[in-house]
């Protein structure tokens, strides 16, 4: 029987990768119009997305007849180490795939493909990536009105360079998107892509590449630009990302990759969206997830994709506003998606002090005593005195230790979730948690 390792070899060379095993990664239609009750549900605030229900959803035209979705990456976006894959059994909604030799939802090759020339139900093999979890939920939010083409695109361990505009992977994603318009044009179907699922950044990290919030942005641009010249469609086609937990595997107690992540969509103005940080979901090996854990990963990209496609609307992580200081209280406040916060050291083991850091810049900067919720959206650190300078920080999930496998109960994490209703297939809460961060401190001390 072949190793788990070997199945990965095979399964990444679909995707035209020099083949590496597992263990040496570890090393190393226009869009849909508002209606009343969407125009109603966006009116009640940040956390309308949660109320808004799925008669709305019934009610509302979602698009075209296929709705494409490109999954791109490192090893997370293949879904390596989700073994044994969750999602085997009949496709059980209108979602597809491509034919192609994997079996699953790598789409191969373009030649490979192309030669089958035909969309088949979607299923997971040989490991469950974040494509059925995605796929499933908006099937089950949308009534199965809203069938999706997703395709898997990605290569471990290659960093931006290997992956970007020009080379293989990126090529052979637009190819697909070509065959899938001439597979639609035969059938007779409406298609656009929707959006592209961007799961990246450990080899950028390793690297320490200095320019990732640029290359970032170019990706997004690069994958609209060329989407919407092959398709001739109008809509956007953004891009929505999750923020890279698993630094401190890699030997680094930091990273400045998910700081990249969450400027990048901040000021992308809605092109890059990023949904989280990944420290809350279960670990395989402290850098891959579990099957379960791709499939919620999955789960939680369908959420903000409802939000932002289905809907029209935006979204923001749970991410810091501001924070001030004043006497030895450093108040830090929130945007929260679905208030109020909530402090959860159950789902997440705490690394102390709930995941904060506080530094002045001295070389004994004071310490935090105690946190403390405050209101629906602001985190209250008391320290052991005032801060002695202008050059205050705070930062949450930020540090760990060196080589700590990423996951709830060890690695860079925090404790702060907001009080997201949505649910999951399995009937699971969808909380949002908080992303990794550094905000400097306004202060009346100073």
């Amino acid at each position: 029987m072949a190793t788990r390792g070997e199945i990965y070899c095979w399964w990444v060379a679909l995707a035209l990768s020099s083949c590496r095993t597992a263990s040496d990664e570890h090393v190393s239609a226009p869009a849909a119009p508002a209606i009343e009750a969407l125009d109603a549900a966006k009116e009640l605030g940040s956390d309308a997305h949660v109320a808004i229900t799925r008669d709305a959803l019934d009610a509302t035209p979602t698009g075209f007849d296929i709705n494409h979705v490109i999954i791109t990456g490192q090893s997370l976006a293949l879904g390596a180490e989700g073994y044994p894959p969750l999602s085997t059994t009949a496709q059980p909604f209108h979602n597809v795939m491509f034919a192609s030799a994997s079996g699953g939802a790598l789409a191969g090759s373009g030649e490979l493909a192309g030669k089958r020339g035909d969309f088949v139900p979607l299923v997971e093999h040989p490991f469950e990536t974040p494509a059925s979890g995605f796929a499933n939920q908006i099937a089950t939010w949308t009534n199965d009105t809203h069938p999706l083409l997703m395709s898997v695109h990605g290569v471990g361990n290659h960093a931006y360079a290997a992956l970007k505009r020009g080379t293989p992977v990126y090529t052979f994603a637009l190819k697909h998107v070509e065959l899938a318009k001439r597979i639609a044009a035969t059938q007779g179907s409406s298609y656009a892509v929707r959006a592209v699922v961007l799961i990246h950044g450990e080899s950028d990290h390793v690297e320490k590449t200095v320019n990732y919030k640029r290359a970032l942005r170019e990706w997004q641009a690069d994958y609209e630009r060329d989407v919407r010249t092959r398709t001739g469609q109008a809509l956007p086609v953004p891009m929505l990302e999750s923020q890279l937990s698993s630094f401190t595997r890699y030997g680094q107690a930091t990273s400045a990759i998910p700081t990249a992540q969450r400027e990048a969509a901040e000021e992308s103005n809605g092109k890059l969206v990023l949904i989280g940080a990944k420290y809350h979901l279960p670990y395989a090996d402290g850098i891959h997830l579990t099957a379960k854990g791709y499939r919620q990963l999955g789960e939680e990209f369908a959420k903000v994709y409802r939000r932002v496609v289905l809907e029209g609307g935006t979204w923001e992580p749970l991410r810091p506003i501001a924070a001030t200081a004043a006497g030895n209280e450093v108040r830090v406040r929130f945007l929260v998606p679905a208030p109020p916060l909530v402090i959860d050291t159950d789902a997440v083991s705490d690394p102390g002090h709930f995941g904060f850091e506080f530094t002045d810049g001295s070389a004994s900067p004071p310490n935090i005593q105690s946190v403390r919720l405050e209101g629906d959206d602001t985190a209250v650190l008391t320290l052991s005195r005032q801060p002695a300078t202008g050059h205050a920080k705070v930062r949450y999930a930020f540090t760990g230790s060196p080589h700590a496998p990423a996951g709830p109960r060890t690695g860079a994490r925090g404790n702060l979730r907001d009080s997201d209703s949505t649910l999951a297939r399995d009937g699971a809460r969808l909380y949002n948690w908080a992303v990794h961060f550094e905000i400097d401190v306004a202060s009346s001390n100073y």
